[in-house]
């Protein structure tokens, strides 16, 4: 969706009266999330979509194309109760929860089986807690993927980095590891990143595999598997709202969505397709050897305590649990 049809979208969603009029029977629900046709997640909305109408008593409207703005639009309709369900990234959380950007510290995770095991077990809780305070309900995660380097030249180790201009996430984790590795970062939200690269604001910049097909490929002959972060987001709810649900109903939301597991297992097998179809259209991708990566590694690990730092508040804490839920998975396997 170009831009300037996400601003109309959002400005007439701003016009349209949300008040929830709902009888002890029924539950109404509007959600908001950017999904691009054709995606994976996409296609979990029609799942969602076909599980949610077998329930007589619920009926949902969908603004699930950025017809609500950003992302910061988006969590403010959802904590006005002007929209009930949003689907959200981890670094757009950040912009009210802080902690959320923890997780995104460059290589804090090593497997993708590490990242599910702490995420279950040892973030699902804690965020839940820091959505409750700011009025949200966590539902469950929704499934991202590595975060990956693309430009339109190889860019394999840092060297190769500087001097670029590179779009990040607002988030400053993201922003340290493009100051850390040489490049000039540019902090962009999503509906800016094209335009961006159309007009030559950025020369390239981090993505994950499945973004990058869908919205992005046109723009980037080399696509690097940096792996430097995994990014993950959120389906959270208006707390209020929920709580004015009945137990079935609450459950009826919980199930519809397509289950963790099952999630995660399309998506990344959705990404060895989406390789393959992009090596096929002649991008060039790139895995890094052992020495590369340690390269990586090596230029942003100090960025670590800095990174807590400046986020402050719990940061600290969110930190050691991650720290802790690597420890038992270390243990586990």
């Amino acid at each position: 969706m170009k831009r300037r049809d996400m601003l109309a979208g959002a400005s007439a969603f701003a016009g349209v009266s949300f008040s929830q009029a709902r009888s002890a029977k029924t539950a109404n629900a509007k959600i908001t999330a950017q999904a691009m046709v054709g995606s994976p997640w996409d296609h979990q909305w029609d799942e969602f979509k076909a599980n949610i109408a077998r329930h007589p008593d619920i009926t949902v409207e969908y603004y699930i194309r950025g017809e609500t703005g950003s992302e910061e639009q988006m969590l403010t309709a959802l904590r006005r109760n002007r929209v009930q369900i949003g689907g959200i990234t981890m670094w757009g959380l950040a912009g009210i929860i802080p902690e959320a950007a923890v997780p995104l510290i460059p290589f804090l995770f090593d497997t993708t089986e590490e990242v599910d095991f702490v995420f279950d077990n040892f973030l699902a809780a804690p965020f839940d807690g820091f959505l409750q305070e700011k009025g949200l309900k966590f539902l469950l995660w929704s499934e991202v993927g590595w975060s990956n380097l693309y430009a339109k030249k190889p860019v394999l180790t840092p060297a190769d980095a500087k001097g670029l201009k590179l779009r990040g996430s607002p988030s400053y984790a993201a922003q340290a590891f493009l100051m850390a590795v040489g490049a000039n970062p540019v902090a962009l939200g999503i509906a800016d990143i094209a335009p961006a690269l159309q007009t030559g604001l950025v020369d390239g910049g981090l993505s994950s595999l499945t973004f990058f097909y869908y919205g992005l490929k046109s723009f980037a002959t080399d696509l690097t598997e940096v792996h430097q972060r995994y990014d993950q987001g959120f389906q959270i709810a208006n707390l209020e709202w929920w709580n004015r649900l009945t137990a079935d109903q609450q459950l009826a939301f919980q199930t519809a969505f397509v289950p963790m597991d099952r999630a995660r297992h399309d998506l990344r097998a959705h990404n060895e397709d989406i390789k393959r179809n992009l090596l096929a259209e002649g991008l060039r991708i790139h895995t890094l050897t052992p020495d590369q990566r340690a390269q990586w590694v090596a230029a942003t690990t100090s960025t670590h305590g800095d990174i807590v730092r400046e986020i402050g508040g719990r940061a600290q804490e969110v930190y050691d649990l991650i720290q802790t839920g690597k420890r038992a998975f270390a243990n586990k396997t």
